[in-house]
């Protein structure tokens, strides 16, 4: 299901009913609040191949702070109850945000301190280590981050609950693991040798030369999972700080990080608008940003992007809503490896945008992003995620974004040429009523050529003949005028200055442009011109987004 403006009336009743019943987090723990209160130095602490086509292992410290009304468990493996310290890196380059890091492995707390960063400690000076007392911080370094020992997949982690098995679980299996049946039988069997025998990246967070070596912004993104934390005070749970990379000749400097701020990641992302969305009090909460910018051309680009913070079951299908008759180019796609067998797929519908998962989740602590052109402009609406694996709660989830659900240019139909490029007809942005900067615009034609554009209120598809049809109806004199002329430019762009009036009476009014370029050469008219595309404008203040 999508939606592009108010919810329909189904859902909206079924959302009544869903407000009136009450549910409840299965293992919540009232009074249960740790936040990230800061993070300080991330660091490469090894490197296997040589540069620049290396991979390194990186860590980073962070601090936990109690902010709630009780004690957190803060039990060592292969006891379950403690928290679950995710980590991410990721680099804003040529206008988009992506991850760059793989889906590292996550760190095990296993003692907490009775620090003071964040407010007074209750548990004393030295306190059992086996819980983060009230108003307590706890600092764990880099290298204690990046101690191979406490590190363990994230897939073994229910990140909602903030709950982990450690039966058969990697410290139990060990690695290399040991043989039935002592694999499985819950003692640990990932000694201090095991984890000091893994290469200098290991289960590290994973960075290559090369995505070091791309110019951008950096950041870093620590997360705390907290068995039974309400979903309501997650937000502070996680953090980013900002950092630059530098090659020494041996290895990579991570230095002058600054700035921390509790959140997503995906909220450093300049001129992104970030949203989200949770499975009820099934499943965790999913983040969508987008940024949208032109349009040029014509066309606007449209940059997603989708995080899991802690929805165990993963963020599979996507489904964005699209106007009808709506024009999308250039879609791509990327996630957190180099394997493009799992690539999503893409298909574009008469109404949505649908991409496939191709068994490729997005799971808690990544994101992935996707992109593409569209002549239609951004309106607030849906897009509409489905839940990767079975399980309780909604089989999809509406996150309130940006969406290309606002067609205010229609494209009629191709142009035509005896030769050599199509030219086109497009405008600057939305005819609104009292915009004196509307124009149109036609590309693609020959430095100094002289060209004219047509318009007519009469919807009309007229074949012409050679490949060309007429996207008006009428004729000149007779339905149709000639709108203006010019002469294109050294980049053989045409520019029709067309300011829109205040005028109430335009409201609504829709008008059908095509451009006609006289070609000294020939052309398929008359054996002297080549058309542009059809255009249909529609104007006004109080338009449905789509026609």
């Amino acid at each position: 299901m999508h939606r592009t403006g108010s919810p329909p009336v189904a859902a909206l009743a079924l959302g009544l009913v869903l407000g009136g019943l009450s549910f409840a987090q299965s293992n919540i723990v009232p009074g249960t609040d740790v936040s990230l209160g800061k993070m300080d130095t991330i660091s490469a602490l090894g490197r296997t191949g040589t540069f620049p086509t290396g991979m390194n292992g990186v860590a980073l410290s962070t601090t936990s702070c109690n902010k709630g009304t009780v004690k957190v468990p803060w039990e060592a493996a292969m006891e379950e109850n403690h928290p679950f310290i995710s980590f991410l890196v990721a680099r804003e380059s040529n206008g988009r945000l992506t991850q760059a890091s793989d889906r590292s492995y996550v760190k095990h707390g296993f003692f907490a301190l009775t620090d003071n960063f964040c407010d007074t400690c209750t548990e004393g000076p030295f306190g059992g280590g086996d819980v983060l007392g009230i108003g307590c911080s706890d600092t764990y370094s880099t290298s204690n981050n990046g101690d191979q020992y406490w590190l363990g997949p994230p897939e073994e982690v229910n990140p909602w609950l903030g709950e982990w098995e450690h039966v058969c679980s990697h410290f139990d299996q060990g690695e290399p693991a040991v043989a039935p049946p002592f694999n499985c039988d819950g003692n640990r069997s990932l000694s201090t040798a095991q984890a000091s025998a893994l290469n200098p990246v290991g289960h590290r967070i994973n960075i290559t030369d090369q995505e070091f070596l791309v110019p951008g912004t950096w950041y870093y993104q620590g997360y705390y999972a907290i068995n039974g934390e309400p979903e309501d005070v997650r937000e502070n749970n996680w953090g980013t700080r900002t950092f630059a990379p530098s090659w020494s000749g041996t290895k990579w400097n991570l230095t002058s990080p600054t700035g921390f701020e509790n959140g997503s990641i995906l909220t450093r992302w300049s001129g992104a608008v970030v949203t989200s969305a949770k499975n009820g009090n099934d499943d965790g909460r999913l983040y969508v940003a987008v940024k949208v910018t032109g349009p040029v051309a014509g066309l606007y680009h449209y940059e997603y992007a989708l995080q899991n913070r802690d929805n165990f079951r993963g963020a599979g299908d996507v489904s964005i809503p699209l106007c009808p008759g709506a024009r999308v180019q250039n879609v791509g796609f990327s996630d957190v490896d180099d394997d493009a067998s799992n690539d999503w797929i893409a298909t574009v519908g008469s109404d949505s945008i649908a991409l496939d998962v191709n068994d490729n989740p997005v799971r808690w602590n990544t994101f992935y992003n996707f992109w593409f052109d569209s002549d239609a402009a951004p309106v607030a609406g849906f897009v509409n995620v489905s839940e990767f694996d079975a399980g309780a709660g909604l089989a999809s989830l509406d996150v309130a974004t940006g969406t290309p659900t606002g067609l205010y240019n229609v494209y009629l139909g191709d142009g035509c040429t005896s030769g050599g490029p199509i030219p086109s007809l497009y405008a600057n942005g939305q005819a609104t009523l009292g915009n004196p900067a509307f124009a149109l615009e036609s590309a693609g034609n020959q430095a100094g050529q002289l060209h004219l554009v047509v318009a007519s209120a009469i919807d009309g598809a007229v074949f012409l003949g050679s490949g060309c049809y007429q996207w008006f109806g009428g004729a000149l004199g007779s339905g149709a005028f000639l709108f203006a002329t010019a002469v294109s430019d050294g980049s053989g762009i045409a520019h029709y200055g067309a300011p829109i009036p205040s005028d109430p009476s335009y409201e609504g009014v829709s008008v059908n442009f095509q451009g006609a370029g006289l070609n000294p050469a020939g052309g398929p008219i008359g054996g002297l011109f080549e058309l542009t595309n059809g255009l249909k404008v529609r104007l006004g203040n109080s338009l449905p987004g789509c026609p």
